[in-house]
């Protein structure tokens, strides 16, 4: 198996980058990542946000 050419991190900047004047949103706990998309425009929002949006599991 290849081990990634890059961090995730640095991927995730990447397209963050790459997607110009669109509207992007990030979602990390990461502080580090954070500063480094909000300062390319992204918005963030942390992972409990969509945790707690997630519908309950299926026990049936």
């Amino acid at each position: 198996m290849e081990s990634a050419p890059h961090s995730g991190d640095d991927r995730i900047v990447e397209l963050v980058t790459e997607a110009g004047d669109r509207a992007v949103l990030v979602v990390t706990a990461d502080r580090e990542l954070r500063r480094r998309v909000t300062e390319l425009g992204a918005r963030v929002t942390g992972p409990r946000t969509v945790r707690d949006r997630e519908p309950p599991a299926d026990r049936g």
